[in-house]
């Protein structure tokens, strides 16, 4: 469920998150909205939704949420407000995602790629829609105020969740497959129901932001590539066909034309996703701001090869694809008010094998950063040339020190970048998405 301060039409919407993507200089200037990000009222309003009407606001702060680096779209802060009623006072803790304004570079990569403006769309006008007909327990955090520039939800450490670590067991990986069938199947009932799909109602949310052709973003995929080439002729491997495979990656990021489509969340590496401490542990996906329009088995192959490990993947694969399969028709069939013809199981694994190789290239890109160690990852984030260097210009002789000294960040990157350079020779014969 969403709270808002203000509402605005699809239309609207959609005007402004083309307008806002195109006016990313002017909104970098202005670096007072860092230190401006919340306003008493915006405060008022959270707080009421959160605590009811008659709780009184005293006063609020913000300060770092994590002296680790929690992801790299945003900044994260922990909002603290003062609470008293008629009976006591009180603290409630808040979740704040904001425009990095801190470091400008970072700033302006973040509005050039629109990400907040895809997810402000997501838990304004999505998520009431895809709660509408689930009936389950939430795959995903409240969110209590969405503004252009920052998002706030609650504070799910407050509520025993947590991150684990980025390599996923067996009891981490189920419950992850079953948010992520409960998000597919929510996204198939509300289309049933509202008889047209998200793609249509909300065309600009789905543009695609996180492997687009063009700008920046395209200068940190060619860095990227590079890299992988750099890592593989290292280990001694035939790297030669590496960038004609990754450039494979885009026809996976279509919508298929054969098979149904779903919101996907395109980006399921391990600090997307926090667990409870119960058993076995409730997982809740975080982060939209990458989100996708695709066959179902999009999320499925990217969360596994970007949260397992090779032994796991081999071992047990069609295991976790059938207990995905299974949570999907379950929460489908949860409901009677609506009627609608379940993918059939044979949709899931052919589109695992058309999903398969830009998931792995998926994870040779995004593990270069992602697995980095915290004091390595803070140096580069929070220094503007330092940032730009590794972004947009090059990270060989990074990655590879850190390769050296990190046997964890080494085994993973070798694993991933050893299989894509098998798969590379073998492109004319593996499925071609469709």
């Amino acid at each position: 469920m969403v709270f808002t301060s203000s509402t605005m039409s699809k239309s609207e919407s959609e005007v402004q998150i083309v307008s806002k993507c195109f006016n990313v200089e002017q909104s970098c200037s202005d670096t007072n909205a860092y230190h401006n990000l919340l306003t008493l009222e915006d405060v008022q309003v959270l707080v009421k939704h959160a605590a009811g009407g008659k709780a009184v606001v005293e006063n609020f702060s913000l300060e770092l949420y994590s002296d680790g680096k929690l992801g790299y779209l945003g900044s994260h802060q922990r909002l603290s407000v003062n609470i008293k009623t008629v009976s006591e006072k009180y603290t409630l803790s808040f979740f704040v995602k904001a425009v990095p304004y801190n470091i400008p570079t970072q700033a302006e990569y973040v509005l050039d790629k629109c990400v907040f403006l895809k997810e402000k769309i997501f838990y304004r006008d999505i998520i009431p829609q895809l709660y509408h007909e689930y009936k389950g327990e939430p795959w995903t955090a409240t969110c209590f105020l969405v503004k252009d520039n920052l998002l706030v939800f609650e504070d799910l450490e407050t509520k025993g969740y947590s991150l684990r670590t980025k390599l996923f067991n067996k009891e981490l990986i189920v419950s992850g497959l079953t948010a992520i069938a409960k998000l597919h199947a929510s996204c198939l009932l509300a289309e049933a129901r509202l008889g047209k799909t998200f793609k249509k109602m909300y065309p600009h949310a789905f543009i695609e932001n996180a492997f687009s052709e063009t700008g920046k973003t395209k200068k940190w995929f060619d860095v990227s590539v590079n890299a992988i080439v750099a890592i593989a002729e290292h280990l001694g491997l035939d790297a030669t066909l590496i960038p004609k495979a990754c450039e494979k990656v885009h026809a996976a990021l279509e919508m298929s034309s054969t098979k149904r489509n779903v919101i996907s969340h395109g980006d399921l590496w391990g600090n997307n996703l926090m667990f409870s401490n119960t058993v076995p542990p409730n997982c809740l996906l975080l982060d939209f701001q990458l989100m996708r329009y695709s066959p179902l088995a999009h999320d499925v192959a990217n969360f596994l090869y970007l949260t397992a490990d090779k032994h796991f993947r081999v071992t047990w694969e069609e295991s976790m694809l059938k207990h995905y399969y299974s949570v999907l028709r379950e929460t489908m069939n949860s409901t009677k008010s609506v009627s609608l013809e379940i993918p059939p199981w044979s949709e899931l694994i052919e589109g695992m094998e058309e999903q398969r190789l830009a998931a792995i290239i998926t994870a040779a890109i995004y593990f270069q950063t992602v697995l980095l160690d915290k004091k390595t990852s803070m140096e580069i984030m929070n220094d503007s040339i330092g940032y730009h260097e590794y972004v947009f210009n090059n990270r060989n002789e990074t990655l590879l020190k850190v390769m050296k000294t990190d046997p964890v960040y080494s085994k993973r990157l070798t694993e991933i970048v050893s299989e894509l350079v098998e798969y590379s020779f073998r492109l004319d014969e593996l499925p071609k998405p469709t």
